[in-house]
C-alpha cells in the first residue's frame, strides 16, 4: 500500500489502492483499517471528498496540505499551502484546543469548462 501511495502523482481511494495492488493481493477491508490507521498515526493524510468518499495520500511530519477538485471529471490538484491561521485563531478565542480541520476545494477545471461552453 505504501508503494503504490508513494508511486501515485495524486491522492488515491482505497478502491484505486486495491486496483493497483491486483488480484486480490490485498482485502479491501484490511486497505480501509490500514488506511484508518496510517491517518491516525501521520503517514498518510485523508482528503475527504464532496460525496463521502475519502482519497489518501503520503505526507511528511508536519506538512498538511489541501486539493482542489473537479466536479466534473475528478482531476485532482494540490494547493500550495494552508493558511487556517484566522479560522484557528477564531476557535481558540472559543476556547478550543487540539484544532485540526478537513478542507477540499471544488470546482470545474479549465478543460471541463472550455467543454461545458462548447
Amino acid at each position: 500500500m505504501l508503494q503504490i501511495l508513494a508511486e501515485s502523482n495524486s491522492p488515491l481511494s482505497a478502491e484505486q489502492i486495491y486496483e493497483q495492488a491486483g488480484d486480490g493481493a490485498i482485502d479491501l477491508v484490511t486497505i480501509y483499517r490500514s488506511l484508518e490507521a496510517l491517518d491516525n498515526a501521520g503517514i498518510v493524510q485523508r482528503h475527504p471528498l464532496e460525496r463521502g468518499r475519502s482519497l489518501y495520500a503520503l505526507t511528511t511530519p508536519g506538512h498538511h496540505h489541501h486539493h482542489v477538485v473537479c466536479r466534473d471529471c475528478g482531476k485532482i490538484e494540490r494547493l500550495p499551502s494552508c493558511d487556517t491561521s484566522r479560522l484557528e485563531a477564531a476557535a481558540r478565542s472559543k476556547g478550543f484546543s487540539d484544532l485540526t480541520h478537513v478542507m477540499e476545494i471544488y470546482g470545474v477545471c479549465p478543460l471541463c469548462s472550455q467543454k461545458s461552453h462548447a
